[in-house]
């Protein structure tokens, strides 16, 4: 705006000056015009004097600077300063002649074209009837280039100095003002009324703009927060597979360990899957594919960006579905696994009744084979119903209420059930604690501790001892079964909880039970808000803690 503001006050500057200049030009153009006839007249008029003295005073004169002539009254030329008279025409058509002639004295100016000159005419009448002429012959473009032009471009060249210093500080004087105005304050008054309607449509504009873009942050903010806190990979790409937006799930999922700021997509990752998912949404087709990386599975959800029906880019969400795949294989499993389970009892009392329905079976052998059917209907009954309460934790809706429990008579009653067991294994029980208390459902507290007591017994050596615990602690009242028996393989402490997971086949054929007991167990825990944490040493014994909350 400064260099804007000062080029027209130069320019300004400039154009009166060269006005100013030819006004000057033209005025003194004038006047010297009527210095020159002034002169010619008082020359004139002194020649006259002599030539009626002297006829042939006129022939005596040397060289002049204007031209004489001497005229008669028809016009003849009877001396002229500049020319042989006898080679000249008759001048008494010429305007000056002729005024001269009438009124006694005339002017005129004929000009030159060609010549670029001027020349000025002054003729006076004598008083014998003859005329009197004198010319000045001036060359206007060699007066103007000598007596103006020179002056006048110095003059111009120190007064475009003058007005460029003064323009460039009138510009700077004139904008600071402006440029010191604080738009944003409402109360700041504007340096010149005529800028009044300018100032509020920009502080106007201002208010919108700033709007826009609070309202731009905001969705900013909310779109990174969304982002930032989802816990599927978010992937922003353009055309040319260039990153143009991404969170940080994204760089856990499918990143490595070293990765920064990738700044294409194949940075990110190049296995074969993730290639081929990002090509078919580049080609415009929405595409659904699995992958598994670092022994975690997921599924990458690829939409094509269209603009004006071009491809501009591609949106990728990548799902970690590890736990889904994980639970369908647990349900696999457990399918097969309950299949298993309910089939073998199932053969079984299938074979014993039909040879008993066939009369095959003697009178003495029907008891014996009447047992075996109730052994194997009983583990059957308590299959399905551990089933049951597998399926209610699930579903975390256990029929019973919470009470106050006493955690060491819990521990009690289960080792008197277990007592008989434990003595039929060599196994001896031993119980330390203090009363402590907790809010539970006492059937599945009750399950907890005798289901890890049972195990204890179950695997245990022979003459080997089973220790519960029972403290009431800071952070919780801590349950701990503590056995001697063959302990679990480091390998598979963390799937001893998964259903029907046997670590050992061929010790778990010599005992009973469901092969579900643990899962129970986790699954009680957790929805009593507990946890639960293994100890465990192959060979050398097994010890579990639970603790509950207070």
């Amino acid at each position: 705006m400064t260099k804007r503001i000062f080029k027209s006050i130069l320019a300004v500057s400039v154009a009166v000056l060269l006005i100013c200049m030819s006004c000057i030009s033209y005025v003194l153009y004038g006047y010297f015009g009527g210095i020159i006839e002034k002169e010619l007249k008082e020359e004139a008029s002194i020649l006259s004097q002599e030539v009626q003295k002297d006829e042939d005073f006129l022939k005596s004169i040397g060289n002049i600077k204007n031209r004489i002539t001497l005229l008669n009254t028809d016009g003849d030329v009877l001396f002229d300063s500049f020319a042989e008279a006898e080679d000249l025409d008759n001048h008494a058509d010429r305007e000056e002649i002729a005024g001269a002639r009438e009124k006694g004295e005339a002017y005129a100016v004929r000009y030159s074209d060609t010549l670029s000159t001027k020349t000025v005419y002054y003729a006076t009448k004598l008083d014998n009837g003859n005329i009197l002429r004198i010319a000045q012959q001036q060359s206007m473009a060699v007066l103007l280039l000598k007596g103006i032009i020179g002056p006048f471009v110095l003059i111009m060249i120190v007064i475009i100095i003058i007005a460029y210093v003064i323009s460039k500080k009138a510009a700077k004087k004139i904008v600071a003002p402006v440029n010191d105005m604080d738009l944003n304050n409402e109360e700041t008054e504007e340096p010149y009324p005529e800028l009044a309607p300018l100032i509020e449509k920009i502080r106007s504009q201002s208010r919108h703009i700033n709007m826009q873009l609070e309202e731009m942050k905001r969705q900013q903010n909310e779109f990174i927060t969304i982002t930032e806190n989802m816990s599927e990979g978010f992937l922003l790409i353009d055309k040319n597979m260039e990153i143009l937006s991404y969170n940080k799930a994204v760089i856990r999922l499918l990143g490595d360990p070293g990765t920064e700021t990738p700044h294409t997509a194949f940075e990110l990752n190049r296995s074969e899957g993730f290639r081929n998912s990002v090509e078919e949404a580049l080609s415009g087709r929405h595409n659904e594919q699995p992958l598994e990386l670092k022994n975690r599975h997921y599924e990458i959800i690829a939409n094509p960006v269209t603009e004006k029906d071009k491809i501009a880019g591609a949106v990728i969400i990548i799902v970690d579905v590890t736990e889904k795949e994980q639970r369908e294989r647990l349900r696999r499993e457990f399918t097969s696994n309950v299949s298993h389970e309910l089939k073998t009892p199932l053969t079984t009392i299938y074979g014993v009744s039909d040879m008993m329905a066939e009369g095959i079976v003697k009178q003495a052998d029907v008891k014996s084979f009447g047992k075996n059917i109730k052994e194997e209907s009983g583990r059957m009954i308590n299959l399905i119903e551990d089933i049951i309460k597998l399926s209610k934790l699930d579903e975390d809706s256990f029929p019973e209420e919470y009470a106050r429990i006493d955690l060491l008579e819990t521990v009690k009653s289960v080792v008197e059930r277990l007592s008989m067991k434990a003595e039929e294994r060599n196994v001896q029980i031993f119980m330390e604690g203090e009363h402590a208390f907790i809010n539970g459902i006492p059937s599945l507290c009750s399950e907890i501790v005798y289901n890890l007591c049972d195990n204890a017994i179950k695997y245990n050596k022979e003459n080997g001892s089973v220790i519960i615990y029972v403290r009431d602690l800071h952070e919780g009242v801590t349950l701990t079964v503590e056995d001697t028996g063959i302990g679990i393989p480091f390998e598979y402490k963390e799937r001893i909880f998964e259903r029907f997971f046997r670590v050992d086949e061929s010790h778990c054929q010599q005992v009973d039970g469901t092969g579900l007991g643990l899962s129970i167990v986790k699954h009680a825990v957790s929805h009593m808000g507990g946890t639960i944490k293994v100890e465990s040493a192959e060979g050398i014994g097994t010890k579990m803690i639970v603790t509950f909350p207070h």
